[in-house]
């Protein structure tokens, strides 16, 4: 829990400047293969199914949270965490795989080519979400939460910066270079970028854990998702979270509804990215100083509300069909990397501090857990897209992260939480 100002931990510079650079380096690879334009337009080189392209954040997301409740039972009582933040990294050479596949001529057998991309994507998320457990556990102990809240909005700051020009760079290469050779240069690009990242977590001085919170340990005895039940903080945040997760059943199908409805040329999905990390460098420079000075709660509910418009500028331009709104799309892009930006500064900061000492692993990896219950959303949006129209996907997306955006309202701040959490 955080106890106000205090010494800096040991080996505080040190820590701060590896995870650092990790963040950044990470953050670049993400931006030149999104999850949200690159990916979904590459499986749209080689499907028409709606439902196909919505599986990359199916993928993504269920590869990221299932594997977590797991890996926190696996590692939450070991006194050292960084091997297994180590071990995670090892997917990340998917990458590497998915671009030599297409270099190989593999895209013209696209059902082979989809399977191998999948499983890639799918190794990459797992390995990585096994690696995030304790990564921010450690991160949680080695950094203190207003130095957590400078170096996260530093990180997305400066790989946002550098992932401006990316997405121009994304765009040339996706407009003047033929298919698949720009797709397989973009993998391949990303996975040269992340190299420097695991020299940097392997680089982390590992700060040895604190004393367990003998009341939250009995609570586990009980039953992990005894959680939910007895901590009215956790089964907020999370009802929070899922709502502003679904966002995702429209998130897949921004860049086929610009390509596909309103006839945007292939090269505008680089402005996509531009817009989209744009919008999350300045998110992360004004949402850092909010998690500074008022909090990670603040911080989720200016993120929600940008959750909540990014589907509302989508409809808007769908109905008009033409004109202003449909020139400014990438808007829709900009309040993704708001919301990009949000989820660390946010969510994740207000459940580190709610999380009693020694179990950060535990509801850390029960929370990612039960946001696995998202992963089906971007088919459920490809579903509800081909049954009904863009105008329905977008207003029901609309409405769900609405109402999750309403709920982010009654959320106390984290040291009330934990007072409450320790009252008999």
């Amino acid at each position: 829990m955080s106890k106000g100002p205090g010494p800096l931990p040991p080996h505080y510079r040190w820590n701060f400047f590896a995870f650092l650079v990790d963040y950044v380096c990470f953050g670049i690879a993400l931006n030149i293969v999104s999850v949200t334009s690159v990916l979904p337009a590459f499986v749209g080189q080689l499907t028409d199914s709606a439902p196909v392209i919505g599986l990359v954040g199916t993928v993504f997301h269920s590869g990221w949270l299932l594997p977590q409740l797991a890996a926190a039972r696996l590692i939450n009582d070991k006194p050292r965490k960084k091997p297994y933040m180590i071990a995670g990294t090892g997917g990340r050479v998917t990458f590497w795989v998915t671009a030599l596949a297409l270099w190989a001529g593999l895209a013209h057998r696209p059902t082979i080519m989809l399977i191998l991309f999948f499983s890639c994507l799918g190794i990459f998320a797992a390995a990585d979400g096994v690696a995030s457990v304790a990564w921010f556990d450690i991160q949680a102990r080695a950094i203190p939460l207003k130095g957590r809240g400078r170096l996260i909005g530093t990180g997305q700051a400066i790989s946002g910066l550098v992932g401006i020009g990316m997405g121009a760079l994304v765009g040339l290469i996706l407009d003047r270079r033929p298919f698949p050779d720009n797709y397989a240069l973009l993998f391949a690009l990303a996975g040269a970028v992340l190299a420097p990242s695991v020299l940097a977590l392997a680089s982390i001085r590992e700060l040895p854990p604190g004393d367990p919170d003998p009341q939250a340990t009995d609570q586990v005895k009980g039953g992990w998702l005894r959680f939910v039940v007895v901590d009215p903080d956790f089964r907020r945040l999370m009802m929070c979270r899922i709502l502003i997760g679904m966002m995702e059943l429209a998130t897949s199908f921004y860049v086929v509804h610009a390509a596909d409805v309103l006839h945007l040329p292939q090269s505008v999905i680089g402005g996509f990215v531009v817009a989209q990390t744009l919008g999350g460098v300045i998110a992360s420079v004004t949402l850092g100083l909010v998690s500074e000075h008022w909090g990670p709660r603040y911080v989720v509910r200016i993120g929600s509300a940008a959750a909540a418009t990014g589907p509302l500028v989508a409809l808007a331009a769908h109905l008009a069909g033409d004109g202003w709104l449909v020139q400014a799309y990438p808007l829709v892009y900009v309040m993704l990397g708001i919301v990009n930006s949000m989820w660390l500064l946010g969510f994740f900061n207000y459940l580190l501090e709610v999380a009693p000492e020694g179990m950060r692993p535990a509801y850390i990896g029960l929370g990612n857990t039960i946001m696995g219950v998202l992963t089906l959303s971007p088919i459920a949006g490809g579903w509800l897209l081909e049954a009904t129209s863009y105008t329905t996907l977008f207003g029901v997306t609309a409405a769900i992260v609405a109402a999750g955006f309403l709920l982010t309202l009654g959320l106390r701040p984290p040291q009330q939480a934990a007072l409450a959490e320790k009252q008999p």
